[in-house]
């Protein structure tokens, strides 16, 4: 049996979440906790490995988290236990919906000046991305200016909106990548569909089969510059989002937004689970 939670085992080495080294930006996803069968008001018991998981996204002593089961059903459940080797928790409330997108999208975000980058990781969590690449283009903050920029701090912040969220699962942050290098990766040979933000071009037509793994590419402050462009038209198509220039980090989440509407979470005929 796991040995009741104590307080102080949260500042203990072997308990708390481990601090982003400087200089890496990066850091691994985490899919849904699953428990095969959860039954309300029954206490659940979890090993090391999902206890891990739990302190990884900041949850400590009563407080609740999302679990899934075998179904796909998803529950909260608040912990009554936890130690690096297990502890316990009671599920107290079936969720009508679940939190996690049912596409798979991959943000490929241009790194945004005056520590906007930060905001984008917050709300592209919030909007159910399953990773986000921060790209170095010709008019982004440069490699250099990462530090600057709190670049360190972006996987807190994806902990942070995932808990406020209720995901059960965790988006991946990439290392920062050249525009080409990721025009160029295993992501976007993967993808069903990927699209742009683009205010110049004329918009293109929806793709006739519905997409399950879409890759969203959004440019700086200023947008990407010409030979970008060209380079983005022969791997993507535009999504143009209306005759206004929106800000950079607005795009983002209004682009995120559309994909939705289109393809994901927000379509009319998606069921509640």
């Amino acid at each position: 049996m796991p040995r009741p939670f104590r307080p102080p085992l949260r500042h203990h080495p072997k308990t708390q979440t481990p601090a982003q080294p400087m200089g890496r930006y990066d850091a691994s996803g985490d899919p849904p906790l699953m428990i095969p069968a959860v039954t309300l008001e029954e206490p659940l018991q979890f090993d090391a490995d999902f206890a891990r998981r739990l302190i990884r996204r900041d949850v400590s002593f009563r407080e609740a988290f999302t679990v899934r089961d075998r179904t796909g059903v998803c529950f909260r459940a608040s912990v009554k236990e936890l130690t690096t080797d297990g502890g316990i928790a009671v599920p107290y409330e079936r969720l009508d919906r679940s939190p996690e997108s049912t596409v798979e999208i991959t943000l490929a975000c241009a790194v945004l000046a005056r520590q906007r980058m930060i905001f984008i990781m917050q709300k592209a969590t919030e909007l159910g991305v399953a990773r986000i690449v921060p790209l170095l283009t010709d008019h982004s903050v440069p490699a250099g200016g990462l530090e600057h920029e709190k670049a360190h701090a972006w996987p807190g912040q994806i902990i942070r909106a995932a808990k406020q969220c209720r995901r059960s699962s965790l988006p991946e942050v990439l290392l920062p990548a050249r525009l080409k290098a990721f025009l160029a990766s295993p992501l976007v040979d993967a993808a069903d569909l990927c699209v742009y933000l683009d205010d110049r071009a004329e918009p293109a037509s929806p793709p006739t089969v519905l997409p399950h793994r879409i890759v969203l590419v959004a440019g700086p402050e200023g947008g990407f510059s010409d030979t970008e462009r060209e380079a983005i038209r022969s791997r993507a198509l535009p999504l143009v989002l209306g005759g206004r220039v929106l800000r950079a980090e607005t795009a983002v989440i209004v682009g995120l937004t559309a994909i939705h509407l289109r393809w994901g979470d927000f379509r009319t005929d998606q069921p509640l689970i």
